[in-house]
């Protein structure tokens, strides 16, 4: 165990270390596009080239039409300029449009079906822990701005390198051209860039700083608006006039994003004032400098206004690199979050792991907690405290105890989807981290305390598959041994109808008990050696929960079983009861024998005793 914890220590550290360069994202988000489409690589090219030309023809043109005048005076020669000059702007800029079209289907299309899809597929295979816990939750959330939105993340790297490449060999044409006419301009040029940029460096390193909590505060305000808009909460909102606290709670987030919008805006006030002045200055020496050049007579009306759009040009040059850079460090900084997510790693073995043996899909061996704890990295102290326990082949645990025990916690440490913080979980006396965690799944049907169903149909929803891969007579097979076929055969489409409204206007809502039968169903369909219930009851009342549990146990049989539940309806037909009270377990026995104990079980038992006082009795006098 001490090998592994230093080995998982170790990735911990890589990845804290690990840095994404701006080059390296560049590489990496054209890498995606070219494989996309390699001709896109004519694409960047092409818009550097249409770019900087289309620019140069723009400075070039009023001069040659002044050259064209006052040279030859000629109306011809005049014509022949405009008409020449103008097709080569005209093919510019057709050119330029045309690659900027093309290419934008292509970045979305790289966007859509390679970055969002990839980010998908990670999300869907990560380790249950990579994606639940509120860190992860907000890098998740990062990481699918990157990659969800046109015009952002590496959207942005794809719009703005190839205008970058274009604006540097303008600056160096430019800067070649003006050291013609005083090397002043070029000084006080620089230097409004260089001031310029160290102000939007700043700005931009505070919406870096407070990046977490604008997405706090967006996560915040869609929750709400989830909410708002639930055809659940509808009820409760108007019956209990809750309305104006939604109201109060978006208020409050909004204030908070406007302090921040404000924060941000003045930051970029700045850059606008250096802008502003430095504009000034530049335009009042290099006026001065070409006037005098024009009135002492060593410059020419024409090159006077060639040196006038060379200068303009210069200076947008740098606007247009300190722009393209700043948008170009924002897409880099959502594609480090994208790729930080990305290369996560999963702590549990998939087709690295241990295949699992064909014999455990007929029957589960053992499964033996051994001095199990666990702690989330949120909490300050253990959830779970040295647990131990064992369920042999085919055995019936019931594990009981108050909300907030750590029942559904041990559970998803028994579903493999957290590490214990210490001690270890045996299967058939293999590690469970051992194990190839793809296969081990599917030795598991686990009924969730939060029952959730997919907006298809309702044999999908129990198979779990697409329609075309299920086995319908399967499908009406689970339904009638979960109780629930008379209810689905009155429906026109039967088990072809499809669950919620969402997608099928026609589409039905279940209830919760009926709800229940589905899940049962479910897992019968995937037949597996081993029945996990979460408090899949917990909404019911205790003789319906009681009723629910009886089918359970019909459905069991030959099977591994788990049980929990803070009710104890589920406690006399298994073979062992676990009573746990703050993360430990205090009291282990069948349920006769715990009430002998007279312990922490017994006197629950006695608490909800007005519910089952009757089957005791029932059971008594059988006996």
């Amino acid at each position: 165990m001490m090998k592994k914890e230093g080995k998982e220590q170790e990735t911990g550290m890589n990845r804290k270390e690990k840095k994404y360069s701006l080059f390296g994202n560049v590489r990496y988000a054209y890498k995606t596009l070219y494989k996309v489409n390699p001709v896109m690589i004519l694409g960047v090219y092409g818009s550097v080239f249409f770019n900087l030309a289309g620019s140069m023809v723009g400075t070039i043109t009023l001069a040659a039409v002044v050259a064209s005048i006052t040279e030859k005076g000629r109306i011809e020669h005049y014509l022949m300029v405009m008409a020449v000059m103008l097709a080569v702007f005209m093919i510019c800029q057709f050119g330029s449009q045309y690659i900027k079209s093309w290419s934008d289907h292509y970045y979305e299309i790289a966007q859509n079906r390679e970055f969002l899809m990839n980010l998908v597929e990670k999300s869907l295979h990560a380790d249950y822990d990579n994606v639940e816990s509120p860190a992860q939750q907000r890098l998740l959330t990062r990481a699918t701005h990157a990659v969800n939105t046109f015009r952002e993340g590496v959207n942005l790297i794809y719009i703005n390198y190839p205008l970058i490449v274009a604006t540097v060999l303008g600056i160096f044409l430019y800067s070649l051209t003006i050291s013609f006419f005083d090397w002043r301009i070029m000084v006080i040029i620089v230097v409004m860039s260089i001031v310029s940029s160290l102000l939007e460096a700043r700005s931009r390193k505070f919406r870096a700083k407070t990046m977490d909590e604008q997405f706090r505060i967006w996560g915040r305000f869609y929750y709400l608006k989830q909410q708002t808009t639930s055809v659940e909460n509808g009820k409760d909102i108007r019956i209990y006039n809750m309305a104006d606290w939604f109201r109060s709670g978006f208020d409050r987030l909004e204030g908070r994003n406007r302090a921040l919008g404000e924060s941000q805006g003045r930051r970029k006030y700045a850059v606008s004032v250096s802008d502003a002045v430095f504009a000034a200055a530049r335009d009042l020496l290099a006026y001065g400098i070409l006037v005098t050049g024009v009135l002492d007579g060593s410059l020419s009306i024409a090159e006077f206004t060639l040196g006038l759009g060379v200068v303009a040009g210069l200076a947008q040059w740098f606007g247009l690199l300190r722009y393209h850079i700043s948008y170009l460090l924002e897409g880099n900084q959502m594609v480090c979050e994208y790729r930080k997510m990305m290369d996560y790693p999963n702590k549990f073995l998939r087709e690295e792991g241990v295949s699992i043996p064909s014999e455990w899909y007929r029957q589960l061996p053992e499964i033996e907690f051994r001095n199990v704890s666990f702690r989330y990295e949120e909490a300050g102290e253990d959830i779970l405290k040295s647990i131990s326990f064992t369920i042999r082949p085919g055995e019936k645990i019931a594990l009981v105890g108050h909300n907030g025990a750590g029942k559904t916690t041990l559970v998803k440490l028994l579903c493999g989807f957290y590490h214990p913080t210490g001690g270890e979980i045996l299967i058939g006396g293999r590690s469970i981290e051992t194990l190839n965690l793809d296969q081990y799944h599917e030795l598991l049907a686990v009924i969730f305390q939060d029952i959730n169903t997919v907006p298809v149909s309702i044999a999908s929803n129990i198979s779990a598959h697409v329609e075309a891969e299920t086995d319908m007579e399967k499908v009406r097979e689970c339904l009638h041994r979960a109780g629930l076929w008379k209810d689905v055969e009155a429906l026109e489409r039967k088990e072809l109808t499809n669950l919620t409204q969402n997608f099928d206007p026609d589409g039905i809502q279940l209830s919760g008990g009926t709800m229940q039968k589905l899940m049962l169903a479910r897992c019968l369909y995937k037949d597996a050696p081993m029945l996990v219930l979460d408090e899949p009851t917990a909404a019911l009342d205790p003789i319906a929960e009681s009723n629910m549990y009886e089918e359970y146990k019909s459905a069991t049989r030959g099977k591994s079983a788990l049980f929990i539940s803070h009710r104890l309806a589920s406690t006399k037909f298994c073979d062992k009861i676990l009573f746990m009270e703050n993360g430990r377990i205090m009291e282990t026995g069948t349920h006769d024998e715990l009430l002998k104990k007279k312990g922490k079980y017994a006197e629950v038992f006695e608490v909800q005793s007005q519910y089952y006082k009757e089957g005791e009795a029932e059971n008594h006098e059988e006996k």
